[in-house]
């Protein structure tokens, strides 16, 4: 475990410093991996305030991208009114959780942890676009599997970080791929056969960790099939944290109204 000198005061400023304390890894794109995400109390709150099954949403019934995939994955949405449900206990620590996460200080420390690998899209910090933060709960459950792809263009940055029980389940982290072909690049999400690419690095699925990437043409990512066994204790749960450039990203959800969504990623 990382030993601080002085704690943070609050979940927030804890999560700021490790992130800032984060290194860059170049390839295959721009990414990191980080350990320790929340305070060890903390995350075994986090933990233990997971919500029931019947919070969540199944991704196959949601999205009109019927990848059959998606009927071993749940998620919810941590947008407005969505802890209403909830027990009180559960929903006070999630309200709490959900006013910081999602707020502009993370959102900040998010992009200025990959300023030097935004900037031939965004520039210079003085002339960043706007954003807006995107966030799921997700659980995945035996027979799932993700393609490589390399996400919407909207995104900017994202964070994935995992919430493992224990250390058993690291193999079954998110996997990084180089195309076979080093031309190649996608500038949507669409979703290329296993075969197509060399699998760089799997980041491991441990407790309280983080992969963080920077959203490109070339930033495929996809998840190897889990089998029954790898579920047999628990299912793969995550937080998916996105940043997205916001103009871009109303463009996009209004042109999604007008014909239906199609959710993709991670």
């Amino acid at each position: 475990m990382v030993e601080h000198s002085s704690k943070p005061a609050t979940p927030l400023a804890y999560v700021v410093e490790r992130l800032r304390a984060s290194e860059v890894t170049l390839e295959p794109y721009p990414h990191y991996y980080i350990e320790n995400v929340f305070p060890d109390g903390y995350y075994q709150t986090l933990l233990n305030y997971l919500p029931g099954s019947s919070v969540y949403q199944n991704l196959f019934e949601v999205s009109n991208l019927k990848l059959d995939n998606f009927r071993h994955r749940d998620q919810r949405d941590l947008n407005e009114g969505w802890t209403d449900t909830l027990p009180n206990e559960l929903r006070t620590f999630w309200n709490d959780f959900s006013r910081w996460f999602l707020g502009s200080q993370l959102a900040r420390t998010v992009l200025d942890s990959f300023a030097e690998a935004l900037r031939p899209r965004i520039g210079e910090k003085q002339s960043w676009p706007d954003v807006s933060i995107e966030a799921q709960l997700i659980r995945h459950r035996a027979g799932y599997f993700l393609k490589p792809h390399s996400d919407l263009h909207t995104k900017l940055v994202v964070l994935l970080i995992y919430l493992a029980r224990d250390e058993d389940t690291a193999h079954l982290g998110t996997s990084l791929y180089r195309p076979k072909n080093p031309a190649f690049g996608c500038p949507n999400s669409t979703h290329y056969p296993f075969e197509d690419f060399v699998k760089v690095k799997t980041a491991p699925y441990k407790p309280n960790s983080l992969l963080g990437f920077v959203r490109s043409n070339i930033s495929f990512h996809g998840v190897e099939p889990l089998s029954e066994k790898d579920c047999t204790a628990c299912d793969r749960d995550l937080i998916q944290y996105v940043v997205y450039d916001k103009r871009a990203r109303a463009a996009q959800l209004r042109e999604r109204r007008s014909t239906g969504p199609k959710r993709t990623g991670e």
